[in-house]
């Protein structure tokens, strides 16, 4: 409820957690409870689809991932609240996004209505904090996103690409490593010394569940920690072939188990152990990519303006 000032007897050190002025805190957590006791009947709804759903089971970690984003931003440019009267423009705003979700659940538009949480949520930080506020808030706002699964034409124009990729994919490499493989729409035949066998790429293991998972990962990467805008970008736009790649890994590594093993159990367990390493195959992937950008470019050619993302926009408060 007020403005903390400089006591010019402490030193003039870094601050830390407990020197930095919380007060408004408690607002912002009477501003969340609101927001997800309105939303709840939807908040409900996204969790059925993440325990249910694995191509969105990251959703999970959406939440706590974007409170981390928040306070890291905190940490890296102390925020002294005061209190902030919101303009009518802003309850207008807010107001307006609580019609359209009125209208959206009337017409039977559930993702449309749960998709305004994440500007209501942008509004009631305004409306608490003010720009100053929203400057340090708005990419934690923006990865909530990631909590929503695709609309059902999204998802199904991008699950079928997906799943004739990763069927074309592997049948290349399989037949690169030695194995005989035809194609058959999305099952892959295999010769195998028990006989023919099929293996199919169904959609579960289009890489959906890769390719959302990855992105929340690298964005959320991206937003902490500090880099150059260009690199954010490369390993942004990269998302997409590792995680084909990473599909493609497990489903060739699945192939050749159903090559050498007999036991239908083995080959589920193999099926199953390969999908669980797909993310830290992955995460090495972007570990060699970042690896390799500090190689191919001279880290002291980098800016020291370069900070996580949108601080570069706030500046330093004058005393």
């Amino acid at each position: 409820m007020y403005q903390s000032s400089a006591d010019p007897s402490r030193p003039s050190g870094p601050t830390t957690a407990l020197d930095r002025d919380l007060s408004w805190l408690p607002s912002a957590l009477v501003g969340a409870a609101l927001v997800a006791f309105a939303y709840a009947p939807n908040i409900l709804s996204l969790v059925t689809i993440w325990n249910n759903e694995p191509n969105y089971s990251h959703g999970f970690l959406v939440i706590p991932i974007a409170a981390v984003i928040f306070w890291r931003r905190l940490v890296d440019r102390p925020y002294s609240w005061t209190p902030y009267q919101a303009s009518w423009g802003t309850w207008a705003l807010l107001g307006g996004m609580l019609i359209l979700r009125g209208l959206a659940y009337e017409r039977g538009m559930s993702w449309f209505e749960t998709a305004t949480l994440i500007p209501v949520t942008g509004c009631v930080v305004y409306a608490l904090g003010g720009p100053a506020l929203l400057a340090r808030a708005w990419p934690a706002v923006a990865f909530l996103v990631f909590m929503l699964p695709l609309p059902p034409s999204i998802n199904t124009m991008v699950s079928l690409p997906l799943q004739r990729i990763a069927t074309a994919g592997s049948c290349f490499v399989l037949q690169l490593t030695g194995l005989w493989v035809v194609p058959s729409g999305n099952v892959i035949n295999l010769s195998t010394p028990m006989g023919p066998q099929q293996l199919e790429v169904a959609m579960a293991c289009n890489g959906l569940s890769m390719l959302m998972t990855l992105a929340a990962t690298v964005t959320a990467t991206i937003i902490l920690v500090p880099m150059p805008t260009w690199k954010r970008i490369v390993v942004l736009l990269s998302a997409l072939p590792i995680a084909l790649i990473s599909n493609i890994a497990r489903i060739v590594a699945t192939g050749w188990c159903y090559y050498y093993m007999e036991s239908e159990l083995a080959r589920q367990r193999s099926h199953d152990w390969s999908g669980f390493l797909m993310m830290p195959l992955a995460l090495v992937l972007v570990g060699l990519e970042l690896w390799l950008l500090s190689w191919l470019v001279d880290e002291a050619d980098i800016e020291p303006t370069d900070r996580p993302i949108g601080l570069d926009a706030i500046q330093p408060r004058r005393a």
